[in-house]
Parts: structure tokens; C-alpha cells; sequence
């Protein structure tokens, strides 16, 4: 064979293209990896929504209130929906004693968004605008109670329940009691805003 006419690379030619390749790969996993959280988190949140809309729907197919029981868990949050048993609201204590009766399973939110929780995970200005709220704080944010409750005549708890993943954005499903308008919003930390 005469000289350079060889076929191949030597160490020295391959080793600035892999040095690229992993460069490369290294600042692209994140990326994905961001981006599939925060559409997690999103899907999370609107699911959420999704659900008390089926509840609110469900009050009005009924004629009697629905609400939607929230089971904080670690890293994770449950949802069922009960009937009111005895014409007076939906309880706790009416739940505890089958007096309210559960219309379907229990559900988890982390089994439709994985990851995804109630919970805070940033400092976060309340949808309110009154307070600032840090990571930990208690995302659930309706009262004294676990319950979003739905009237046959349209109106719901009024309130708000933060959805997030550990590292995706900050999610708020807020409800407006008295319109039973139910909204999915996202925190935008450079703005310390909420938007749609």
C-alpha cells in the first residue's frame, strides 16, 4: 500500500469531534430534561382544573353538591369525588361516616403527571398579591377545609391550590367561588407575575 493512502483516523483527528459530541450532549439532556418537566407540571395542573370542572359538572347533573376531597401525600396528592348524602354540604364528618358517598375512585395526580405534586417549590408571590410564600409553605390554599366544593347552583370553594414539580415552574389552579370560574396560571419568577 503507498503511503497516505490508508483509510482511517488517528486518536489525534477523533479527539476534538468526540470532545464535540459530548459537549454537545451534555448541554442538550438538560434542555429536554427541563422541557419535560415543566410540560408535566402543566398537564399536572390541568388536570387538576379538569377535575374540579367534572365535579362542578356533576353537581349540576346531580342537583346536589359535589366536592373534590384533596389527600395531600408525600411527593404526591390525591383526588375523589363525593355527593352530598343528606341535603346539608358536603363534611369530612359526613364523608368519615358514609353519609357523603364517593362518586368514583381515588385518583393520583402523580399517575397523570409524574412528579408532579401540590406543593410550592420556589418563592412565590401569593395569587393574591398580599404575601409571598416560600417552597415548602402549604400549597393548599382554600380554608380550613380539604374539600373544593361545588353547588348545583354553579359557585365553588373560592381559593387556590399550587401544582409543581421539584425543579419545573410554579403552577396555580385558582377558583373564584361566586363565578365558579376555574383558571390554570403560571409564575413567572423575572416578573414576579402570574399569567395564563
Amino acid at each position: 500500500m503507498a503511503p497516505g493512502s490508508a483509510r482511517g483516523a488517528t486518536l489525534i483527528e477523533v479527539l476534538p469531534a468526540l470532545s464535540l459530541a459530548v459537549l454537545v450532549s451534555a448541554t442538550t439532556i438538560p434542555v429536554v430534561a427541563g422541557a419535560l418537566e415543566r410540560e408535566r407540571t402543566i398537564a399536572g395542573a390541568q388536570f387538576l382544573a379538569a377535575r374540579i370542572a367534572q365535579a362542578q359538572l356533576e353537581s349540576l347533573r346531580r342537583g346536589v353538591s359535589v366536592a373534590l376531597r384533596v389527600d395531600l401525600q408525600q411527593a404526591d396528592a390525591a383526588f375523589q369525588m363525593f355527593a352530598d348524602g343528606n341535603g346539608n354540604g358536603i363534611s369530612t364528618a359526613d364523608i368519615t361516616t358514609g353519609v357523603d358517598v364517593p362518586i368514583g375512585p381515588s385518583e393520583r395526580l402523580g399517575a397523570h403527571a409524574q412528579g408532579v405534586a401540590v406543593r410550592i417549590n420556589q418563592r412565590v408571590l401569593d395569587i393574591s398579591g398580599s404575601q409571598w410564600l416560600d417552597s415548602g409553605s402549604d400549597p393548599l390554599r382554600i380554608g380550613s377545609t380539604r374539600l373544593v366544593s361545588c353547588s348545583p347552583t354553579g359557585t365553588l370553594t373560592s381559593g387556590t391550590i399550587y401544582v409543581a414539580s421539584p425543579r419545573g415552574p410554579q403552577m396555580a389552579v385558582r377558583l373564584t367561588g361566586s363565578t365558579g370560574r376555574v383558571r390554570v396560571l403560571r409564575f413567572e419568577p423575572a416578573r414576579a407575575a402570574w399569567v395564563p
